[in-house]
């Protein structure tokens, strides 16, 4: 029997490609340091402590409060390359590949980016991500997240990700990344 669960395990990598102010990281920190759930050894706190987080957010203010956090619960070093990154993790694959991705990524149908005109008017437009890693090309921010966190996983990677009601059950797109997770991975649920 394989196990079916998401539950963080030591020595492994997790990732947020939209981590806010880290509450994932935190809880996943809380559960690997707690020794009822694992006695570590000297490795595997060093590991837990330095190695075991990636992330990004985009939101200044939401970055700083997730290192912040971590700091404060000693996750990282204050005078270290700081892991979560204040870029647009759709942007592109960085080459990244981790053992588990816990993410809510940010709600809303659809990613915009706002500039100002030629007149010195704020606009915005949609932003749609062309990667040749993605199944479907579209402005749909939690179908672009599903399928970056698709990509995000080493072969035997696990993810858990909140996303709104039927964004996988709609059509277009959402039927195309549906399908494709069917073929391609092990889902187990869909809640």
């Amino acid at each position: 029997m394989t196990e079916q669960n998401a539950q963080p395990q030591p020595l492994k990598t997790i990732a947020d490609p939209a981590c806010g102010t880290g509450g994932f990281f935190l809880a996943v920190y809380d559960c690997i340091s707690d020794p009822q759930n694992f006695i570590l050894n000297k490795e595997q706190k060093l590991f837990l402590k330095n190695s075991t987080y990636y992330g990004n957010e985009i939101v200044a203010a939401a970055r700083r409060l997730a290192l912040m956090n971590m700091f404060l619960h000693n996750i990282g070093d204050i005078d270290a390359e700081t892991f979560i990154l204040p870029t647009d993790s759709l942007v592109a694959d960085t080459g990244l590949r981790v053992d588990y991705v816990l993410t809510n990524p940010p709600f809303g149908k659809k990613s915009s980016m706002t500039f100002t005109n030629e007149e010195g008017e704020q606009e915005k437009d949609d932003l749609t991500y062309n990667r040749q890693d993605f199944w479907a090309t579209t402005s749909n921010k939690q179908l672009n997240f599903v399928q970056h966190i698709r990509t995000m996983l080493k072969t035997t990677g696990k993810a858990s990700v909140v996303v709104p009601d039927n964004v996988l059950f709609e059509g277009g797109a959402g039927e195309i990344v549906r399908k494709k997770l069917l073929e391609t991975t092990d889902l187990h649920t869909i809640l």
